[in-house]
């Protein structure tokens, strides 16, 4: 078995390379012909306004998704904070299962805490205090009340907001507060945690914990994986992989999981 982890592909009209790179990811992950399983662990659209919304950019992502999960492929999705508004009707849609923030999975015998990561960025209040918000059932359900258009108007602005604060604000105030994270992996009893959002691809090694970051997809593409109790992390640009697939990728990262 082995399993592959993806995060902050930011999917969207805007970007019809990436929607293609991830297509031919999943042909490729498909042609393989290997027990597998795909965990999506958030943003992996760059705004989602609710599972009514269909535009024909997203109908070849979908197709793609469900093409993946017939071949028999699991896969498995949680929550960003750009698509935390995705919901059953997506998943039915698509054949994935749903994930929890902080799941926690037990591979080979090893125990990996998989999340967003963004509830780690304790030293962003600002984005903290509108994580909060956003992420209340009373919000949410108030938001996919609205008509269509005053969603897509309301996503917009958001995004805008987002890279307005974000531009004002240092690249440690956004990276995650390492005591949080230490203090949620001592919560699960777990000395591995994998996360997305930071948008700073590595891994750290600290006080016998492993905090494995994901890649996001904007110049390159990424894809982690598990086999055995070794993580890897592969990485190309996005012109070299629409021309060679998986086959163009090239391990950046290695890491043996901490028991």
């Amino acid at each position: 078995m082995i399993r592959y982890f993806i995060s902050d592909l930011h999917l969207s009209d805007k970007r019809p390379d990436l929607i293609r790179a991830f297509v031919q990811m999943t042909k490729d992950l498909i042609a393989r012909q290997e027990e597998a399983e795909l965990y999506i662990l958030g943003d992996f659209y760059e705004a989602w306004i609710g599972d009514d919304f269909q535009a024909d950019w997203n109908t070849q992502i979908e197709n793609a998704l469900l093409e993946l999960t017939h071949s028999g492929i699991k896969l498995y999705f949680l929550h960003g904070n750009r698509d935390f508004l995705i919901g059953q009707e997506w998943l039915s849609r698509v054949n994935a299962s749903f994930m929890h923030e902080q799941t926690l999975l037990s591979i080979n015998g090893n125990a990996v805490l998989l999340t967003h990561g963004d509830e780690y960025c304790l030293g962003d209040t600002e984005y903290q205090a509108f994580r909060t918000t956003v992420r209340s059932k009373t919000w949410q359900e108030h938001v996919l009340a609205m008509p269509l258009e005053q969603r897509i108007a309301l996503a917009a602005q958001l995004r805008n907001d987002s890279k307005s604060m974000a531009t004002a604000k240092s690249m440690d105030i956004m990276d995650v507060t390492e005591s949080a994270v230490k203090t949620s992996l001592e919560h699960h009893h777990c000395k591995t945690v994998i996360h997305g959002h930071t948008h700073r691809p590595e891994t750290h090694q600290a006080d016998n914990y492993l905090r494995c970051v994901l890649g996001d997809w904007d110049n390159a593409v990424w894809l982690a994986s598990i086999e055995g109790n070794i993580f890897r992390q592969y990485r190309t640009s996005v012109e070299n992989f629409l021309q060679h697939g998986l086959i163009g990728l090239k391990e950046i990262h290695r890491e043996t999981l901490t028991r």
